[in-house]
């Protein structure tokens, strides 16, 4: 008899595993067997190129398949036995060789992965009682809500569809982009949300991953547009500090203003935050920049610094707070020399109130 698939529902088969749980390879194919019932049944699994599960059970007296396990209204007390032999193989099996996806999308679980990698967003779960109900938020806001639905709810669905029970997202678009987004096949009114600035995606790749990408991406600025602007035109700014070269913690010890070699750009009113560099790597200082392009006039003593900007500072972090792999999470991958503040480190920063601007 052939063998029979085993839907791994949310876990996935992670083969660097297998060989630790006795998996033997066969060309793309790993097998595995093992006796249950005291050496009366043999269990068979099988895992393909594509990570998909198969087993079989063979009675060892008659050398062939035990069907009776398969059959979930059999009343034999001893197939009964036979079948939770074989599923604590199968529990052993997922625990040892597979990891937990955290959607039933295969899509959605890889959004989910760009999300963190981009953003760090990590999703919730805001109601108590729907525990398939999973948020993404910004500053506290939903930008996004994934659940499994009957697509039939979903007002166009088309006939194909109907009946299937998939995940969908709940994201927010431009009002004035609607209906060019409704003509998309997979997308559709809201469902139980606005339908004037809300609509509902399919999670089944209807739509590609960018497109579907986009759609969460474009929802997280319109929630909280203020965390990825900067309405009064001041420009955030990273600078490195060598401690071996500049005792800066000194300067500040002794005054809340300094000057500071005058980079490139930067202007009166921007805001600097001043990374210090390996082996701390982490943002200590927050500053505001009260004048630029003034005159050295031999305050700093080094040749080839001819003009100074005046820093106060406005907030001091421990070294924990905003560490560089922090930092790199949030779009900023080096700091080499001065650097604009990526837009998402700036949301994070208002997001988590660790700076205001003053």
């Amino acid at each position: 008899m052939a063998l029979r698939q085993v839907p791994l529902k949310q876990d996935y088969v992670d083969k660097t595993k297998l060989a630790d749980f006795g998996f033997k390879q066969e060309g793309q194919t790993h097998v595995f067997s093992t006796l249950i019932m005291e050496e009366a049944f043999r269990v068979e699994l099988q895992v393909n190129s594509e990570g998909d599960l198969f087993s079989r059970v063979i009675d060892n007296d008659l050398q062939e398949d035990y069907l009776p396990i398969w059959v979930k209204s059999a009343s034999n007390p001893y197939a009964k036995k036979v079948r939770a032999a074989y599923q604590q193989v199968i529990r052993s099996f997922r625990t040892s060789c597979c990891k937990h996806l955290p959607f039933t999308s295969d899509q959605m679980n890889r959004i989910n992965q760009k999300i963190i990698k981009r953003y760090g967003d990590v999703f919730d779960q805001p109601f108590e009682k729907g525990d398939s109900y999973r948020s993404f938020r910004v500053a506290g806001k939903w930008y996004a809500l994934v659940y499994s639905l009957d697509v039939s709810k979903l007002v166009g669905i088309p006939k194909t569809k109907a009946g299937q029970i998939l995940q969908v997202a709940n994201v927010k678009v431009n009002a004035k982009h609607l209906d060019s987004f409704l003509a998309l096949d997979g997308v559709y009114p809201a469902y139980h949300m606005s339908k004037k600035s809300w609509v509902t995606i399919l999670l089944d790749d209807s739509l590609s991953d960018a497109v579907v990408w986009d759609f969460f991406d474009n929802s997280r600025a319109l929630v909280a547009p203020s965390l990825l602007s900067n309405p009064n035109g001041s420009d955030y700014w990273i600078i490195p500090a060598n401690l071996k070269y500049y005792d800066i913690d000194a300067e500040f010890a002794a005054s809340k203003e300094i000057l500071w070699t005058q980079k490139a750009g930067i202007k009166a009113g921007d805001y600097v935050f001043i990374y210090i560099t390996a082996p701390t790597k982490a943002i200590r200082y927050a500053c505001k920049v009260l004048e630029a392009n003034l005159q050295n006039n031999g305050y700093r003593n080094r040749d080839g610094i001819d003009y100074l900007m005046r820093l106060e500072l406005l907030e001091q972090y421990t070294d924990d707070k905003i560490p560089f792999d922090i930092m790199k999470v949030h779009a900023v991958t080096a700091v080499r020399g001065p650097r604009r503040m990526s837009p998402q480190l700036r949301a994070f920063l208002a997001e988590k109130e660790y700076f205001k601007e003053n």
